[in-house]
């Protein structure tokens, strides 16, 4: 009977369920614990990391500026106090050039120094190189700072009957003289002449003293004395 008994105890056990602890597994509370932790680490080394900014921002103004930025700071204030405009060279107020001339590039009739320096020509106005007359344009020099000095000159298209009444075309600031391509090819061949302007000695001293580079003025359409023999005649 005893026996039966115990029997049955055992089998009752039996039927209960296994319950099994998994030690990995943390309890909620312990969860929520380990992520507040985790939240007020994060918030510490934030604050840590705006201090330490905060703090060398102080310390950089308060150290003096180093040589290099003091030489940067006073290059900047040098250039915004430079109110002097550049200063034409042997300016002219009428510019002759032929007519159909080729490649003609009004900026290279004028030089313009700005501090022992070329400073940059602009042209304004229109010039019909077709049509024989007179065209107003303005002329202005400009250094890096924005000054800017201007004139007004006048362009003068000549065909070549007027040429031949004695009237002389301009030439650039390195001599060489734009022209229509028959006109030099009859030039180079000694069939005709024709009168020009000799380049100004005040420009050419100016050129040669700051050695400016005029290499790229000249063109295959443009004639300089110095290809001709033959000096051309009144």
């Amino acid at each position: 009977m005893e026996r039966e008994t115990r029997k049955n105890e055992n089998n009752e056990f039996k039927d209960l369920p296994e319950v099994k602890i998994d030690p990995e597994k943390e309890s909620p509370f312990k969860k929520k614990f380990s992520k507040k932790i985790s939240i007020l680490i994060i918030l510490v080394l934030l604050i840590v990391f705006v201090l330490m900014a905060l703090y060398f921002v102080f310390e950089s103004k308060q150290q003096p500026n180093k040589p290099q930025e003091n030489q940067i700071q006073e290059e900047t204030k040098s250039k915004s106090e430079d109110t002097t405009p550049p200063m034409f060279v042997g300016m002219q107020d009428r510019i002759v050039i032929e007519q159909n001339a080729l490649d003609v590039d009004l900026t290279k009739y004028f030089l313009a120094i700005d501090e022992n320096k070329q400073a940059k020509i602009q042209v304004i106005g229109d010039v019909n190189l077709v049509a024989e007359g007179e065209y107003p344009i303005v002329v202005s020099g400009v250094d890096e700072e924005g000054n800017s000095v201007e004139y007004n000159v006048t362009v003068q298209v000549v065909s070549e009957n007027t040429m031949s009444t004695g009237i002389e075309l301009s030439c650039y600031i390195d001599g060489s003289i734009p022209l229509e391509a028959g006109t030099k090819q009859r030039l180079m061949a000694n069939v005709i002449y024709f009168y020009y302007q000799d380049q100004n000695p005040e420009i050419q001293q100016k050129i040669n003293e700051l050695q400016i580079d005029v290499s790229q003025y000249p063109t295959q359409t443009t004639w300089h004395p110095s290809m001709q023999q033959t000096t051309p005649t009144v």
